[in-house]
């Protein structure tokens, strides 16, 4: 059973009832995939990183320059004591 409200509080979403049938159905169907992939047998299959065959590449680890700050500060409105400032996002 899905605890749509326990959901919406952890996601801070506010649902109506047409929506909240739909994530319902949503929901109900996803957990029906997974039931069904629960039935594949993968004993002795490696796990899968890649899917086309692409190795991770890294790059060496070494210092370079950086930008200079006199260059940030001139195209930067909102720069400030070697801080970016940034609109407030949380608790609005």
């Amino acid at each position: 059973m899905i605890d749509l409200e326990k959901i919406e509080a952890l996601s801070a979403l506010k649902l109506k009832g047409e929506e909240k049938e739909k994530i319902i159905k949503d929901l109900e169907e996803i957990i029906e995939y997974f039931e069904i992939l629960k039935e594949v047998d993968t004993e002795g299959l490696e796990p899968l990183i890649y899917t086309k065959g692409i190795a991770l590449s890294l790059r060496e680890d070494k210092v370079t320059e950086s930008l200079d700050i006199k260059y940030i500060e001139r195209n930067r409105k909102l720069f400030g004591n070697n801080l970016f400032r940034v609109k407030r996002i949380i608790g609005e």
